[in-house]
């Protein structure tokens, strides 16, 4: 298994969409689909990715989204 590898500007990108997921803004489809293929590759994405999901389950339940 090979380890992939970003660039910081990326990193930031993703990281910057990754937190609009958790506080329930809006992203494009596009965008979307962007965070879902890296999240696929990258396990250090795929757990900041959950984690966002999570976090926005929670804001929705207690009613703040």
């Amino acid at each position: 298994m090979s380890i992939r590898s970003l660039t910081t500007e990326t990193r930031r990108r993703i990281e910057k969409l990754i937190y609009k997921i958790s506080k329930g803004q809006p992203i494009t489809l596009k965008e979307r689909i962007q965070v879902e293929k890296y999240s696929l590759h990258i396990p250090f994405i795929a757990s900041k990715l959950k984690k966002a999901q999570k976090n926005r389950c929670i804001l929705e339940h207690d009613g703040l989204i």
